[in-house]
């Protein structure tokens, strides 16, 4: 029973503190005004030109589709996109033994995963509204990748020291790797964030290059996000979530203390 309580305290704990952090998005969604690209311009011009390129620091948002002169092309499905994840995941089995309260021996084979290399590029685009296009470098900036494409490769007999072939993408698999495990295979897992679609952009109007950008703030302060959500979709989000999770931190909180208590009295 205390074991119990502490636990639920713990569950409780977490609870609170992530709903704090939707708060925290809440709050600068609604904190961001919103801009677009002309507008964007106008202020660029008029900031420059009066106070110097380090004096735009605009905290704002903007709506439109993604275009990218140079696009990069996804090395599993071969998507063009403006930002990409591959994770390369060595699967195996190998036998584990477990001893129970009496202290007889069973032996059980188990299945497990290693990821063995993550590959992330990510470049420059431009969003288009109905006034025009600015720039984004999305540098630091919280991604809304959805995955493209998945592919295994069994393990073949000596397959260490060599490399691992995707297509596109290959790994070089170490010598020493799965030590007392038996490799079943490699998969990777590629996400994007693709060209041509609608996304929500909230981040820090800058100057980049002596033109105006959305960026990551200056002294990284505020959130910076590209989302496939609109901004009323990522807000209410935010408020369900951070509200179900206060009420369960409030719940398990007051049962884990309860708990307690009957645990040290009883």
């Amino acid at each position: 029973m205390l074991i119990g309580g502490i636990i639920l305290l713990i569950i409780a704990v977490i609870c609170y503190f992530i709903a704090r952090s939707q708060v925290k998005k809440l709050d600068d969604l609604n904190a961001a005004d919103t801009f677009t690209s002309r507008m964007l311009a106008d202020l660029h011009s008029r900031v420059v030109s009066t106070l110097g390129r380090e004096a735009l620091a605009e905290t704002c948002d903007i709506e439109g589709l993604i275009e990218c002169d140079a696009p990069l092309k996804a090395p599993l499905s071969g998507t063009p996109c403006v930002a990409y994840t591959v994770t390369v995941q060595r699967e195996y089995e190998e036998k584990v033994t477990d001893t129970d309260a009496e202290g007889r021996k069973t032996t059980r084979v188990q299945r497990g995963s290693e990821t063995m290399e993550t590959n992330e590029n990510k470049v420059d685009f431009w969003i288009r509204d109905d006034t025009g296009r600015v720039l984004v470098h999305p540098e630091q900036a919280e991604l809304d990748l959805v995955q493209t494409k998945e592919q295994y490769q069994p393990a073949a007999a000596g397959t260490k020291g060599k490399q691992v072939d995707f297509g596109l993408f290959n790994i070089t698999i170490p010598a020493g790797s799965g030590t007392g495990r038996q490799t079943l295979g490699y998969r990777a897992t590629e996400q994007v964030l693709e060209t041509g679609i609608r996304v929500y952009v909230l981040g820090c109007a800058s100057d980049y290059n002596g033109q105006p950008a959305i960026t990551v703030h200056p002294k990284n302060q505020g959130r910076f996000m590209i989302s496939r959500r609109t901004e009323r979709e990522l807000a209410n989000s935010a408020a369900a979530t951070s509200r179900n999770l206060y009420f369960a931190a409030a719940g398990t909180g007051v049962l884990g203390a309860l708990l307690v208590v009957l645990g040290l009295i009883g």
